[in-house]
């Protein structure tokens, strides 16, 4: 549970407040410029971005990365046809933002020719630290420092008419150092392995829209490429007296996809439809030569290979029917069905003692049927109301073979599973500018497939909306529980989420806006493991989280010379209360369970922004960023930074 905290951390941090750079456009003079029957307008902001970090750097890079250096931290050019028909085209639009080794750089470029073409590429580069979870002490050997790469080129042709054609590409590619670990026997030592991580992806797709029958239908054909080769060494000095493994792992998916639409008088009917001809082939060849745990020599061979087909096929219907303006209808229908079909293979064999572990995979399929209706009713103008249910019917099977005692042997394996859920709503506006939403579902599940998908469940959230000239204000509240009896355990879980934000503009000068929200999490799950060799069962694993985020902007207007921006930004987990990681008497009783059944930590963001007008053109910006995170157990992962920058501003 310790990483989801992290991430729900980091999302209310991202959600709530900005980053301090670049500096929003506040030239508010006209601009632009006229040139051989195109108007252009555009912005260039560069300048130098500091940093000072102290704590756990590892941890800094993780959640924040800017370095020191020098940045076009955004650029804007348009160039639009003032009569809309242009020689060689009539928009062009770029945009980029962090360019110069920011940890986070994109690219937009969109060119157009009105009923001619439309060309759209998105390029983003991303520069992912992760220091690796602590789980003994302030280094525990893992350790990931990637490159992201990603790249979108969109090509229509005739995009105005009603034929239309698409080409498109799209590539991702991660590369970088990680340092992982290896076992080689259950329960004996663990080594250091390197990692030189390559991972690619690369998409081409073409596709059609035309007009049939009254229906516009839309198709794309795709071809999906993925490679990994990813070598793998021993580092450092251990006991290990050789180890090799390669496992390069490729695949290719294409794929099939087709909508439908169309309006009629009192219906709407939409369709989508989806296949995907997955193909994979992989090999794991692994040789180790080590001591065990009681130090005699072995000698290991590991070999797992598979070449298998995975197709995946999804449709969906929906049909809206509006009988009287004031009520709506939809019903939908979907189908999902996936396979892997093919022979996978596992080997382990110990060449000192000849002995021999197999295990052969065939199938797995699971196939979901479900249907959904919905009903909207306008009753007044200031009451409304909402209802539905939803049904749906899943089947797994699969296959696989394995030895015992040298002889092999078949585990067919079938499930069906059945849930339904019901929802109702209500929506108020009993006087201008409020607005009253309040809706729940409650659910059960035959066969859940996972213990926290929820065997029984039940949902409840409100939401209270206020908007006039100057002032709004929003509340939400939002709960969801979830309880799974299995035969050899249980599962429940619960999380409420309380918010309230608002903004108010007394006169064009100043603005205001904060915002509060508390998300409480509480999981409890039954446990079975090995201690000693020996397992333990009939014990629970408890988490609680209480997340507070708080947040707070105030924007001046400096009588049309600058602006400045203060903000701040809180987020704390509190865990359960504890002051210590010692949570003796709650669930397991194994200190190893206590430690980890509650997270506390600390982050805070005040920042501040100014922008000063030299000239009409020019601007001068100011930015400066405070950052402090702190766990409450673990206080080697704790860090302090300072971020700041300082740009000039060219507009045109």
């Amino acid at each position: 549970m310790r990483p989801i905290a992290i991430a729900l951390l980091c999302s209310a941090t991202l959600l709530a407040q900005q980053t301090v750079a670049p500096t929003p456009d506040v030239n508010v003079s006209a601009r632009g410029q006229d040139w051989s029957g195109y108007n252009i307008v555009g912005s260039l902001e560069t300048g130098y971005r500091f940093a000072t970090v102290g704590g756990n750097y590892a941890q800094y890079q993780s959640m924040v990365n800017f370095q020191d250096g020098i940045r076009l931290l955004s650029g804007y050019l348009s160039m639009t046809s003032k009569d809309g028909h242009g020689k060689y085209f009539d928009e062009l639009l770029i945009t980029t933002a962090g360019l110069g080794n920011d940890p986070y750089e994109n690219a937009m470029l969109r060119i157009a020719k009105n009923g001619l073409y439309r060309y759209d590429m998105t390029w983003r580069r991303n520069d992912y630290v992760n220091p690796g979870l602590v789980t003994g002490g302030a280094n525990d050997g893992h350790f990931l420092d990637t490159q992201y790469d990603m790249q979108d080129h969109d090509l229509t042709l005739f995009p105005q008419s009603n034929l239309k054609f698409f080409l498109g590409y799209s590539s991702t590619a991660q590369s970088g150092p990680a340092l992982s670990s290896i076992q080689i026997e259950s329960g004996g030592a663990i080594y250091p392995l390197f990692e030189n991580v390559s991972r690619q992806q690369h998409e081409y797709r073409v596709g059609n829209e035309f007009r049939l029958l009254g229906f516009r239908v839309n198709w794309m054909h795709g071809w999906q490429d993925f490679k990994e080769d990813t070598p793998y060494s021993q580092t450092g000095s251990s006991a290990l007296t050789e180890f090799q493994r390669n496992e390069p792992y490729h695949g290719t998916s294409p794929y099939w996809r087709v909508m439908l639409f169309r309006d009629l008088k009192n219906f709407s009917v939409n369709g989508r439809f989806t296949y995907t001809g997955g193909n994979r082939d992989f090999i794991f060849d692994e040789t180790s030569i080590s001591p065990n745990r009681i130090g005699a020599q072995q000698n290991q061979q590991v070999l797992s290979f598979g070449d298998a087909k995975r197709p995946v096929a999804t449709g969906n219907l929906t049909v809206s029917w509006f009988p009287v303006s004031k009520l709506t209808v939809t019903n939908s229908t979907a189908v999902y069905s996936v396979r892997t079909e093919g022979d996978s293979s596992f080997l382990q064999y110990d060449n000192a003692t000849q002995a021999v572990n197999y295990l052969s995979y065939q199938y797995l399929g699971i196939r979901t049927v479900s249907n959904e209706t919905d009903l909207n009713y306008q009753a007044l103008s200031w009451l409304g109301f909402s209802g539905g249910f939803q049904y749906s019917n899943r089947l797994i099977r699969s296959d696989q073979v394995f030895t015992v005692g040298g002889s092999p042997a078949g585990s067919p394996y079938d499930q069906t599973d059945q849930q339904r859920s019901g929802t109702v709503g209500i929506r108020l506006r009993p006087y201008k500018g409020l607005t009253v939403l309040l809706n729940g579902e409650i659910g059960t599940d035959d066969h859940p497939l996972t213990p926290a998908a929820g065997k029984t469940y039940h949902a409840l959230n409100g939401k209270v909306q206020y908007r006039n000239k100057k002032f709004s204000l929003t509340a939400n509240a939002q709960s969801n529980y979830r309880f799974t009896p299995v035969s050899l355990s249980a599962y429940s879980s619960e999380s409420r989420t309380y918010s309230v934000s608002g903004s108010y503009t007394p006169n064009e000068w100043l603005t205001f806006d904060a915002g509060y929200s508390r998300l409480h999490i509480y999981s409890l799950g039954g446990i079975a493991y090995f201690e000693n060799l020996q397992l333990v069962q009939g014990e629970s694993s408890l988490y609680l989280s209480n997340i507070n985020a708080i947040n707070f902007g105030a924007r001046f207007a400096l009588k049309r010379r600058g602006e400045l921006y203060l903000g701040y930004n809180s987020v704390q987990d509190v865990g359960d209360g504890r002051s210590t990681p010692d949570g003796a008497g709650i669930a397991s009783p194994n200190p190893v369970f206590q430690a980890i059944q509650t997270f506390p930590v600390t982050f805070q963001s005040p920042m501040a922004r100014l922008s000063i007008r030299l000239q009409e053109r020019l601007r001068w910006n100011f930015g400066y960023q405070y950052y402090g995170y702190r766990e409450k157990f673990y206080s080697a992962q704790d860090y302090r930074a300072s971020t700041g920058y300082s740009s000039l501003t060219w507009s045109f």
